[in-house]
C-alpha cells in the first residue's frame, strides 16, 4: 500500500491526463474513421503523458525533445540505408503526432480542474452526439470517459472538503472495475433509437442551415432571381472563367418516376450581347403566364394531329413532382418543361415573366410547392409527326411573332466564322429539328472543363469558345447551343437551373440536388409544339437525346393529355448523377469543406452552449434568490448571515469553525489570518458578541460594517487562492 501510495502521489496528474487523452484520441478515430489501433493510442497516449509529467517534473522537456527527434533521426537512417520505403512509418508517425498533442494537452489540464472540465464537456457531447448520428464507438472509449468524469467528480468534492489529490486517486481502481464490468454487460440487439433527439438535432441543424443561407444571401449583393452563381460558378450573368461547384443540397425533389432526364429551369435568359446573358422583361400588353401558353400550345397540336390513343400514350406522360429549397434563397419557382400548374403554399401567387415564374419574395430553407408538368418523347418518331401539324390559330401566330422577334437576336459584331460553321454543320438537313441535332451532335464532341479561360477582351464568348479554347463548361456548351441555333433562324433561349442525366428507379424517391446538378443548356422554339430542351454539354447530350424504353402492358393505362384540367396524372420524379465533381482544392472549396464540418460539429458546439447556458441561468437564479431573501431580513438576520458567510471564508482559508468550539476559542485561533487593513477580526467578533449575547440591538449601521468587512475578505482569499477555487467560490 505504501508503494502505491508513493507511486499515485508521483504520477497521478499523468495517468488522469492518459485517460483523458486516450478518450479523446479513440473519440477522434471514430469520428474521421482512421482505423487506428485502440491498443497503441492507449498505449501511446499512457507512454507520452509519463513521459512528459517527468520531463516537466525534472526541467527537461527541452533535452526530452531532443532525445525523441535523435532517435527519428536514426529510425529514418536506418530505413535509407536499407532500402525500405518511407511510406511504412507514414501511420505510426500520424499515431505518434496525435498522442503526443493529446498527452500534453490533456496532463496540462488534469493539474487544474477549470482545465479539465472543458475537455470532459467535449468528449460527453461527442458521445451524445455519435449516438444520435449512429457513428461507431467502442465500449473501451465510453469506458475512459465516464472514468474520467467520476475522477473529476471526486477531485472537486475533495478540493472542497480540503482533501489531496493523491488520495482521490485512491478511489480509481473502484472507478475502473466498476465502468468495466458495466461495459462488459450483454446489451441488447436493438440500439436505443433516440428519435426524440434525432428530430431536435435535425431541426437545430436546419435553424442554423437555413442562417447561413439567409446571411449568406444577405451579404453577397446577388438578386434575388436564380443564377448558376449561386452554386459556384463565375458572378452572374458573365460567362467564362474557372468552374468551383458545391456538394451541399440546395433543392430537394420528390414524385414517382419520370423516363427522361429531368430537367428545371430557374431562370431564362433571352438576349445575348457577346459576353454574358440577360432576362427580357416583357412589356405590358406581352405579359402572361407564358407556361400555360406552351401547354396549350401542345394540347391542341395533339388534338389536330391525327395521332391514335395509343401513339398519343407512348408520346406524353403526364407527371406530379414536390420540390423543397434546402440551401438557397430564391424568388425563382423551378419548373420542368411543359408545366401548367403549380400548388404553392397559401397566400402565395406566383408572376409569370416571359419563360420566368417567380414568387412575390425570396423564399429560403424549408419552403416547398408542387408541380404537374407533361413529358414528351421528344426523339421518337411520333414527336417528328407532332412537328409537321399547321397550326393556324391567331393566338399562335402572335406568340410565334413575338418569339421571334425576341430570341433570335444577335450581336451585330458576331465574327462571320460562327455563321459559317451553322451553315456548314446543317448542310443538307431538312427541319429545324434536324439542324438542331446536328448542331448538338458537333457540340458533344468538345472536351468538357471546369477551368476553361475565359475570352479575350472584347472577344465574342461563343467564337472563342468554338474556335479557340474548344474547352469549356455547360454554360459554354449552352450557349453555342443557342448561338448556332439563331444563326439558323431558330428562336432560342439559354436557361439556368438544375438537371440529372438519368431517372430514378422506384417512386416516391427523394432526390438531393447539390451545387453539382446545377446547369445550363439551351431551348430552342419548334412548331407547333413550343420550347423544346437541347442540351449539347458531354454526358448530358446522350441522355437527352435518347428515345424512351419500350412501355409494359401496365404503362398503358396513362391517361391521355387534354388540358390544364387533365385528371389521373402519374408522378414522376428522378435520380441524379453528379455532374463534374468541384475543385475542392481551392480556396472556395477549402472554405466549404470547413464549413461543412462546422455544421457538422454545429450539434455539439450548441450542446454545449445550451449547458453552459442552464448553468449560468441556474448560477444567476440562485443568487437572485438568495439576494431577494437577504433583501427582506431585518438587522439582526442580516447579521447572522454575513456571520456565516464568515466562517464560511474561514473554512475555504483553511481555518474551520470545529464543533464544539466556543467563539472565543475560534477568534483566538483566526485571529490576525481573518484580518483586513480595515477592520480586526476581533472588533468583529466584540461587535457579534454583544449582539448574540448582550442584549444590543443590531442596527443598520452594524450591517454595514459587517459586509464592508465580508467583501474585503472575500477580496483577499480570491486574490490568493487558485483559479479552481475562485471558480468554485463563485458559483457558490
Amino acid at each position: 500500500m505504501k508503494k502505491y501510495r508513493e507511486f499515485i502521489g508521483k504520477y497521478n496528474e499523468s495517468l488522469h491526463g492518459a485517460c483523458l487523452s486516450a478518450g479523446l484520441l479513440l473519440l477522434a478515430d471514430s469520428f474521421w474513421v482512421l482505423h487506428w489501433s485502440p491498443m497503441l493510442l492507449s498505449g501511446g497516449a499512457v507512454l507520452f503523458s509519463l513521459l512528459f509529467h517527468y520531463a516537466v517534473k525534472k526541467n527537461a522537456v527541452l533535452p526530452a525533445g531532443f532525445i525523441l527527434l535523435v532517435l527519428h533521426l536514426a529510425i529514418f537512417i536506418f530505413i535509407h540505408l536499407t532500402g525500405r520505403e518511407f511510406g511504412i512509418l507514414l501511420p505510426y508517425i500520424q499515431i505518434e503526432a496525435a498522442c503526443l498533442g493529446a498527452s500534453v494537452l490533456c496532463v496540462t489540464a488534469a493539474g487544474h480542474l477549470f482545465m479539465t472540465l472543458p475537455i470532459l464537456l467535449a468528449e460527453l457531447a461527442c458521445l451524445i452526439y455519435y449516438g444520435i448520428q449512429g457513428i461507431s464507438l467502442s465500449k473501451w472509449s465510453i469506458c475512459l470517459v465516464f472514468f474520467c468524469c467520476l475522477l473529476f467528480l471526486a477531485e472537486a468534492a475533495g478540493q472542497k472538503r480540503g482533501i489531496k489529490k493523491q488520495d482521490i486517486f485512491f478511489l480509481a481502481p473502484l472507478f475502473f472495475m466498476c465502468l468495466l464490468f458495466i461495459c462488459l454487460l450483454p446489451v441488447k440487439n436493438t440500439p436505443i433509437r433516440w428519435e426524440t433527439v434525432r428530430r431536435a438535432a435535425g431541426a437545430v441543424q436546419e435553424k442554423a442551415n437555413a442562417l447561413l443561407i439567409n446571411l449568406d444571401h444577405f451579404f453577397s449583393g446577388t438578386s434575388d432571381t436564380y443564377s448558376l452563381s449561386r452554386s459556384g460558378y463565375s458572378s452572374k450573368g458573365t460567362l467564362g472563367g474557372s468552374l468551383i461547384q458545391s456538394d451541399n443540397p440546395q433543392i430537394s425533389v420528390t414524385g414517382t418516376q419520370t423516363k427522361s432526364p429531368l430537367y428545371l429551369a430557374g431562370t431564362i435568359y433571352d438576349t445575348y450581347d457577346g459576353s454574358s446573358w440577360t432576362p427580357e422583361e416583357p412589356s405590358g400588353r406581352e405579359k402572361g403566364k407564358e407556361y400555360l401558353e406552351q401547354y396549350k400550345s401542345i394540347n391542341e397540336s395533339l388534338s389536330v394531329s391525327g395521332l391514335s390513343d395509343e401513339e398519343i400514350r407512348s408520346l406524353t406522360h403526364l407527371c406530379t413532382m414536390e420540390i423543397k429549397f434546402e440551401g438557397l434563397k430564391t424568388k425563382s419557382l423551378f419548373h420542368a418543361p411543359n408545366t401548367w400548374k403549380f400548388q404553392l403554399p397559401a397566400s402565395l401567387e406566383a408572376e409569370s415573366r416571359g419563360g420566368n415564374i417567380l414568387l412575390p419574395k425570396a423564399k429560403g430553407v424549408g419552403f416547398s410547392y408542387s408541380l404537374q408538368f407533361l413529358e414528351l418523347n421528344y426523339n421518337s418518331e411520333d414527336f417528328q409527326r407532332l412537328l409537321a401539324v399547321t397550326s393556324g390559330s391567331q393566338r399562335a401566330s402572335a406568340r410565334r411573332s413575338r418569339i421571334v422577334k425576341n430570341c433570335t437576336a444577335l450581336p451585330d459584331d458576331l465574327p462571320r466564322r460562327v455563321y459559317d460553321l451553322a451553315e456548314e454543320l446543317t448542310m443538307g438537313c431538312q427541319t429545324p429539328l434536324e439542324e438542331l441535332k446536328a448542331i448538338r451532335a458537333y457540340l458533344a464532341g468538345y472536351q468538357y472543363s471546369t477551368t476553361a479561360d475565359a475570352p479575350a477582351e472584347g472577344q465574342d464568348f461563343a467564337d472563342s469558345f468554338l474556335f479557340d479554347t474548344k474547352t469549356g463548361y455547360c454554360t459554354s456548351f449552352a450557349t453555342a447551343m443557342a448561338v448556332l441555333g439563331r444563326y439558323r433562324g431558330i428562336p432560342t433561349r439559354y436557361v439556368e437551373g438544375f438537371a440529372t442525366d438519368r431517372t430514378c428507379s422506384e417512386d416516391k424517391t427523394e432526390i438531393h440536388l447539390s451545387g453539382s446538378n446545377a446547369h445550363a443548356w439551351a431551348e430552342a422554339y419548334l412548331e407547333p409544339v413550343g420550347w423544346v430542351p437541347f442540351d449539347s454539354t458531354p454526358g448530358y447530350a446522350s441522355g437527352a437525346g435518347s428515345a424512351w424504353e419500350a412501355e409494359s402492358p401496365d404503362d398503358s393505362d396513362t391517361p391521355i393529355p387534354t388540358g390544364p384540367g387533365s385528371s389521373g396524372l402519374v408522378t414522376g420524379t428522378e435520380d441524379h448523377s453528379t455532374g463534374s465533381a468541384g475543385d475542392s482544392g481551392t480556396m472556395e472549396g477549402i472554405y466549404t469543406n470547413l464549413l461543412q464540418v462546422l455544421l457538422k460539429l454545429l450539434p455539439i458546439i450548441l450542446l454545449l452552449a445550451a449547458v453552459c447556458l442552464m448553468a449560468a441561468a441556474a448560477v444567476l437564479f440562485r443568487k437572485f434568490m438568495r439576494h431577494r431573501a437577504y433583501a427582506s431580513m431585518g438587522s439582526y438576520e442580516k447579521t447572522l448571515f454575513l456571520m456565516d458567510r464568515l466562517f464560511l471564508l474561514g473554512r475555504l482559508s483553511g481555518i474551520s469553525f470545529e464543533e464544539g468550539e466556543t467563539l472565543l476559542e475560534y477568534e483566538e485561533k483566526a485571529a490576525g489570518a481573518l484580518d483586513t487593513p480595515e477592520t480586526a477580526l476581533t472588533e468583529i467578533f466584540r461587535m457579534f458578541r454583544e449582539i448574540r449575547y448582550g442584549g444590543q440591538k443590531a442596527s443598520p449601521e452594524t450591517v454595514s460594517l459587517l459586509k464592508t468587512y465580508i467583501r474585503s475578505l472575500e477580496t483577499q482569499y480570491l486574490q490568493s487562492c487558485s483559479r479552481t477555487k475562485r471558480l468554485l467560490y463563485c458559483l457558490r
